[in-house]
């Protein structure tokens, strides 16, 4: 595995990106302009609280690694990027499940699926080709 093919693995799609982009920020509208209520007191702020934790976590995820000077290292944070991304989308949904209407509620979580979808599944893949990838450096040994 050459440093240029780990680095090719640390790329993402820009249509993926801009369609999840876009469903967040979305989200982020209704979760703070929206009329998404609960009965339970803080909920509301929660859950916008952690749509914008989502969103510093996707954002991570395509950060420049390229300052880092080692494949092995770069590899290691993107995998730690997407771990961070699927425990942000965990949490949110976890807060979500306290929202109970609204004139919004259901935009709110038809939304929230969509992007469930959208970043499990392409997120996991990458994951696993990451993983793979730090597996081949390893038993090879590279060491930039």
């Amino acid at each position: 595995m050459t440093e240029p093919d780990i680095d090719s693995l640390l790329e993402f799609d820009s249509v993926w990106a801009a369609h999840v982009r876009k469903r967040w920020l979305r989200l982020m509208e209704i979760a703070v302009w929206g009329d998404v209520r609960s009965s339970k007191l803080g909920v509301t702020g929660k859950v916008a609280r952690r749509v914008l934790e989502f969103g510093e976590k996707w954002r991570s995820i395509f950060n420049d690694r390229r300052w880092i000077p080692r494949a092995r290292e770069r590899a290691k944070n993107m995998l730690g990027s997407c771990l961070n991304l699927r425990d942000g989308l965990f949490l949110l949904e976890k807060a979500a499940k306290d929202l109970e209407g609204g004139a919004d509620y259901a935009e709110f979580g038809r939304i929230l699926a969509e992007l469930h979808e959208a970043i499990v599944g392409p997120l996991s893949e990458r994951e696993n080709r990451v993983a793979s990838a730090l597996d081949n450096l390893n038993r090879e040994g590279m060491d930039d």
